[in-house]
């Protein structure tokens, strides 16, 4: 009798323990189909994963029935990793108590956000075991939950004189979605105002991993990309190969590019004898701020370049290699002006040379087209008559002693021909 009672009380102590109710439930399998590889801040790395099961889930059930989970992804180098994820590290969806969730560190991993690759199959390197306490094993067939982002972006802006285009590398093959009017989006550094970014034509590489964007001419300050500005895909107009539409919290990423160091020159001239009067000098610099440029009928002749404001700075850090956040030091930066001018039948007529200082109080330490301007005179004050004139120019930029731009660098010629009407 006393051995009956204490098999009872036995029986009552396995029933009532943790051990023996993990051994009476049933292990619920996860889903064939819904289970998926995500990237929760739309930076190109995955930082969580999804798994769906057959049944409904508790905390009690993950504690008690599940082992662990492991999973492998690429890291930053491109070489397969493996992790461990153990319960108390998975969380049950509160919408869903049948779905658990997993955040991972997403600084382990590179910007991939496809198993979908030619290069690398999805099974070499996107897996996930789940490993139960009685030893079972769930192969978990997992999906791309991903929706491409952009890695980078590279500019070349010509700021209107010529066409821009700009770069955009993916994070994996992506396409545009029919019916928008523009797949990409971005904003000023100093201003929060995101604009649509209007393409001209959209020309995509072979791989559909990169586009080349040109722009329209006529854009203006304000809805023309600059380096520096923070661009975006535009939320659900690019998918990728599984379907996945670009949700609309994608992270803005910084532009990167230049516009080439250009040197301008007049090419007609039109003087009604107003322009200077006889006592100032044949040659002059003049600082007019870049904002305040307006391109009207010339009355001088005049050669100038677009000095300072963040894309000359952008430019000169990507000639000089620099880290895109070193700050330019002005008292390094000397641009340099030489020109001679004579007439079609080759006598000379007038001539100057300037050095200017970055730090020159005159920039004001803003962009700046920094011109030399002639008033038509010879270098006897005497004004010149109407013709064609021959300009042989120079100019220099250079940064702590190294030349970073020279204007007949990649020209066949220094000499610019041009036209005086005299009113």
């Amino acid at each position: 009798m006393r051995r009956f009672l204490g098999n009872i009380v036995l029986a009552a102590t396995l029933l009532c323990s943790g051990a023996f109710a993990a051994f009476i439930q049933s292990p619920i399998p996860p889903s064939s189909k819904q289970n998926y590889f995500r990237d929760m801040d739309s930076d190109g790395r995955m930082d969580r994963i999804d798994v769906l099961f057959l049944g409904a889930l508790s905390n009690e059930y993950l504690k008690q029935v599940i082992d662990s989970l492991e999973y492998t992804w690429l890291d930053s180098a491109g070489v397969v990793v493996r992790d461990v994820v153990f319960p108390e590290d998975m969380q049950i969806d509160s919408a869903n108590i049948r779905r658990i969730h997993i955040d991972v560190d997403q600084r382990r991993f590179g910007p991939l956000s496809s198993p979908t690759t030619m290069f690398m199959p999805a099974g070499s390197y996107g897996t996930v075991n789940l490993y139960l306490s009685d030893s079972t094993v769930f192969h978990v067939f997992m999906r791309d939950g991903m929706a491409p982002t952009i890695t980078d972006a590279h500019l070349k802006s010509y700021r209107g004189r010529r066409v821009d285009s700009l770069r955009v590398h993916f994070t994996e093959w992506a396409e545009a979605v029919e019916g928008c009017d523009a797949i990409l989006e971005f904003k000023k550094p100093k201003d929060s105002t995101v604009r649509f970014l209007p393409a001209s034509s959209v020309e995509w590489t072979l791989l559909y991993s990169s586009a080349l964007f040109t722009f329209d001419e006529d854009l203006t300050l304000d809805t023309r990309l600059a380096p520096g500005d923070s661009l975006r895909i535009t939320k659900g107009c690019v998918k990728d190969t599984s379907g996945n539409v670009v949700p609309g919290t994608g992270k803005f990423v910084e532009v990167t590019g230049f516009y080439p160091f250009d040197l301008k020159t007049s090419n007609l001239v039109e003087d009604d004898g107003t322009a200077f009067a006889d006592d100032v000098p044949v040659f002059q610099l003049q600082f007019r701020p870049l904002e305040d440029v307006r391109e009207e009928t010339e009355n001088v002749w005049d050669m100038s370049i677009d000095v300072l404001g963040s894309e000359f700075e952008s430019a000169l850090r990507s000639v000089l290699g620099m880290d895109m956040q070193e700050s330019i030091d002005l008292t390094k930066l000397k641009v340099t002006y030489n020109v001679r001018i004579y007439t079609n039948l080759g006598s000379y007529v007038a001539g100057s040379s300037h050095v200017v200082m970055g730090d020159d109080e005159r920039f004001r330490s803003k962009a700046t087209r920094l011109s030399l301007s002639w008033n038509l005179m010879d270098a006897h004050h005497r004004r010149v008559s109407t013709g064609a004139y021959i300009a042989n120019v120079f100019a220099t930029i250079e940064y702590n002693g190294k030349v970073v731009f020279q204007s007949d660098a990649e020209a066949s010629s220094v000499s610019r021909v041009f036209g005086v009407i005299r009113r």
